[in-house]
Order: C-alpha cells, then structure tokens, then sequence
C-alpha cells in the first residue's frame, strides 16, 4: 500500500484504515483517496503505479498528472461531470485513457468517485473494462452496419422498383395504343417496335439485378478453363467496329507484350466487364471522338501474370467528385443521364464486383470534358502447352480460327422434329409460334416426368434434339436430362439436349452442362442462338437420326 509521507493530518489513519479494508474488497481495480480538503492524494493502492503507469512520487508533485493521459476529446467531459458532480450519491465515468511505462497502451477505464469518511475524503477506484468495451464497440458496430445494409438495400428495392415499373408502364401503355392502331399497320409496327425496345431494357435490367444479387450473396463461381486473350481482343473489336463507325467514332483494339496469350480464367466474365467499359466508352463520346482499348500484359509473381485492360475515350468525361460513387448500384451522374444515354446504372457496380472476385482491381482516371480512362487489372494463372494445344485444335485460338462474327448460322430447323419442355402455357405458346415459323415440329411436354415418358416412349431416333426448361413443377429439367441419359436406347446418350431458362447466366450454363446438356439457351428464343447451339451439338456428338 502506498504512503504519502509524514505530513498527515489528523483523521488520515483513520482514512488508512478504511482504504485498506476498501483495496481488500474491491477486486480487480486501482484505488486512490483523496483528501478534499487540499485534494491530496493520500492514500494510493499498491497497484496504482502499475495500472496508471504513473510513479507515487509523479503523483505526489502533480496529482492532476492523470488527466494528461485522457484524450483531449474527452478530458473536458470528465472535468465537467466533477464540477458538477454534488458528491451525494457515488458518480460513474467512462473514459479512455492512454497508460504509461513499460505496459503502455490504450485502455478503456470505468471511474467510480464516492465521498467518504463524513464527506472528509474521495474514495476513486478505476476498473479496466477494455475487453468488455471491445465487446460492446464489436457489437456496436456490427449492429450499425447490419443498420446500413438494411438501409442501402432499402434504397436498392425502391429504385429497382422504379426502374422496372417505368419500362412495365411504357409496355402497357404501347399495347393499350396498338390496340387502337389495329387497322393501320405502319403505325402498328412502330408500337411494337417500342414495346420490344423497352421489354429487351427491361430483360437486361432484370439479369444485371440477378448479377448483382449472385455477386452480393457470394453465389458467382468464375471458371478457370484456358483461352487466348488476344480472341477476347478481336471479338470485342468485332462486336462493336460496326456501332463506332455509325456513330461517326474511331475505334481501335491493340494487343501487344501478350507474351502469355494463354491464360487460365472466366473469358465470359472477363468479357461482360469489357462489353460494359466499351458500351459505355461509345455511349458518351460525341461524333468525331476516338475510343481506344488497349490490352498489355504487365508483370509476373508468384506463377500469375498480369493483365492491364484500358479503355480509353474522348467523351464527356466525369467530375472526379462522382468517381468514388460510380461503382454503386444505380448511381448515374446526374438524372439526365439515363433519358438521354439509357442504362440501368448497374453495369459498373457489376464490373467492380467481377474483376474483384478475380483478384484484381479497376482505375478510373476521368476529366469533366476531356474524357474517361477505366482500366482493369486483372490477373490470370498461364496456361499450359498442352491446354494451348487443345485450344488450337478446337480453333479457339487467334492463329487458327477463321470466322466471321455476327454471321448468319446456316442451319435448318424445316423439317426437325423436337421435343420441348415447358410448363408455361403462354412460353410454350411463343416458342410454338417461334419454331413452327421455322417449319420445325414440335411436340410439347408440360413436366419434367412427362418429357423423360414421351422421350422413352417414342421410337428410337424420332426427335432430332430436345429443348428442356429448367424451373419444373415436379423435377427440374437438369434432372429429367440425366434420366434421360440413363435410359437403355441407343439415341439417348447423343441426342442434343439444350436447356431453355430465364436464368440465362453462367453458372447456370455450367450446370446445365454437369447435368449432361449440350447448351443452355435463354428465353424468349433467339433462333439465331438456338440453331448456333443445336448446329454445335449435333456436330460435336455426331447424332444420327434413323430414317
């Protein structure tokens, strides 16, 4: 116990004697007791010293010597509670404080201040709760996040809400004209024509919310299958050389340094990312500007290289103010944007989502006036000899492959009779309409048990393909592909089974294809996409149909 000399007034051993009864109950804290009447220290606990990391001597010369030691933002908050503290009733302070000596660290203290001994005395004991402290902040602080995401999703809901309510309003309000357009033609296609204007918006801002809710959830699993990303190269300049030159733009893809052109990751991702920079790159640079893409490998560690991705434009550009907002859902500019350029104000927030699950980074460098520079990048783990190999022989690579993008496919459905799952009446009505205008023959099964029964039931080799829907009432249709897989009929394992979904993203594709089918199509039917997809399959399993 700490002793403050020989100068002690009368009454002090009595005072010594209650603080040495107080220091033996009071556990796990430092004590101190303090003479009112000249505000002394008298007494300090034996662990004083070590708690405060402040000497009994310091303390004897500056018994406000604690106070230094409080953060300045709380200091004048505890020298207020004292003043006004009546000393009736015992008085509780929490507050930081920064300890001294060899144990120096931050530590969050509870003061209790109580007047003794006939109001003679101040009896203060310090307890250490920093752990419980971190507790209650940990959960402080989980709660205010929990708080803001509730918060940032309400917001997401509502303007989700407003964005696919606007589109659904034009679309009705276009039916309700066309009805009354019904007799005069030329104006009955120009409502169409809208309506399929705003239902193909609406499409698109209903799978860039699905990619935003896969990404938020963490269900987006990225591919690490081989490409050469020099292909990715030219087919983003072939999908989007036609659009700039109607524009009145010039637009160039360049690729050098490639040293790897092989590499291991997710190209149809990595695409989506590119198709939104480019799209949005040719949406806002005026006639006459010039849009670049440039793609360099940049350095390699630890087995992975590194792709830079730069997308550079002469358009408009952005207060740089905006750049730390862009990559959150729905944020446009200003709310003229989306009248005069379109856009959901999704594909950004998507893009950030997808090259950071790959491990990279994006870099905006814009100028209000002077243009917009996004970069990507991305890294990648090289590919082998052997998987560039097979890449070569399945013409995927820049030395082998000769086609021509966007051509017609030169297939035909005349004459082919297929097998289709649908359970919705009014989907399986459209595509019914959609095919049988292609002279296919098509017979419609409503369930996942009845397709795999009209398929056992027929004779072999009678269908030329089957177009399965996923989402069925009784089993889906991945379910019903590998019962009909299993079935002991010599069409069953090579006949061409594409998939059919609203979902028409790529995890869903990769399991269509687990699941034994040779495609996965979206719905409504583009035929231009179905006969790719059927011409594919049937030439990869080398089907056979019996005359």
């Amino acid at each position: 116990m700490g002793f403050f000399g020989a100068n002690n007034k009368r009454g002090d051993n009595q005072a010594r004697q209650f603080f040495d009864e107080a220091f033996r109950s009071s556990g796990e804290c430092a004590q101190m007791l303090i003479r009112k009447s000249d505000l002394y220290p008298v007494f300090l606990s034996s662990n004083f010293g070590r708690f405060f990391g402040v000497s009994m001597q310091r303390m004897r010369e500056d018994a406000e010597v604690l106070f230094r030691f409080v953060p300045e933002e709380s200091r004048s908050l505890v020298r207020s509670a004292l003043r006004g503290w009546d000393q009736k009733a015992p008085l509780e302070l929490f507050s930081r404080y920064q300890s001294q000596g060899e144990f120096a660290r931050e530590r969050y203290l509870r003061f209790n201040f109580s007047s003794v001994l006939e109001d003679s005395y101040i009896l203060v004991c310090a307890v250490d709760v920093t752990e419980g402290q971190s507790i209650v902040e940990a959960a402080r602080e989980k709660r205010d996040k929990a708080l803001r995401q509730m918060r940032e999703r309400t917001d997401f809901l509502g303007q989700m809400s407003h964005e696919i309510r606007t589109p659904l309003n034009g679309i009705r309000g276009m039916i309700s004209i066309a009805r009354d357009h019904v007799d005069e033609p030329d104006l009955l296609l120009e409502d169409l024509s809208r309506v399929d204007e705003l239902s193909s918006y609406l499409l698109s801002l209903v799978n860039d919310v699905l990619d935003m809710s896969r990404l938020n959830s963490g269900r987006v699993e990225l591919e690490q299958l081989p490409f050469d990303i020099r292909l990715v190269a030219k087919d983003l300049f072939s999908m989007f050389e036609s659009q700039a030159r109607e524009r009145g733009l010039d637009f160039t893809v360049e690729y050098g340094d490639c040293r790897h052109a092989f590499v291991l990751g997710d190209r149809l991702r990595l695409n989506q990312v590119l198709v939104n920079f480019v799209s949005n790159a040719l949406k806002f640079t005026p006639e006459g500007g010039r849009v670049q893409v440039v793609f360099r490998e940049m350095y390699g560690h630890n087995g992975h290289i590194r792709y830079m991705i730069r997308v550079r434009d002469t358009g408009k550009g952005m207060d740089p103010c905006f750049v730390s907002r862009i990559f959150k859902p729905f944020e446009q500019e200003d709310q003229t944007i989306a009248r005069k350029y379109g856009g959901t104000g999704l594909g950004m927030a998507i893009s950030e989502g997808l090259v950071s699950l790959m491990g990279g980074e994006i870099v905006v460098d814009t100028e209000l006036g002077r243009g917009s520079d996004f970069t990507a990048y991305v890294p990648f783990e090289p590919a082998s000899a052997e998987q560039a190999g097979e890449l070569a022989k399945q013409n995927e690579t820049i030395e082998t492959r000769n086609d021509s993008p966007g051509q017609k496919i030169d297939f035909e459905l005349a004459g082919r009779r297929l097998l289709m799952a649908e359970d919705n009446d009014l989907n399986a009505l459209i595509a019914l309409q959609v095919l049988q205008a292609e002279d296919a023959i098509v017979d419609v099964a409503n369930d996942g048990p009845v397709v795999v029964g009209m398929f056992e039931n027929s004779e072999p080799f009678s269908y030329d393909a089957i177009l399965m829907d996923i989402q069925m009432p009784t089993f889906n249709g991945w379910e019903a592909a590998r019962r009909i897989r299993s079935l002991d009929r010599p069409d069953a394992k090579g006949i061409p089974i594409i998939a059919l979904s609203a979902n028409n993203c790529a995890e869903d594709a990769t399991a269509s294809l687990k699941a034994g089918l040779d495609g996965h199509a979206g719905k409504p039917i583009i035929i231009n996409e179905l006969k790719a997809q059927l011409a594919a399959a049937l030439a990869r399993s080398g089907y056979r149909k019996a005359n």
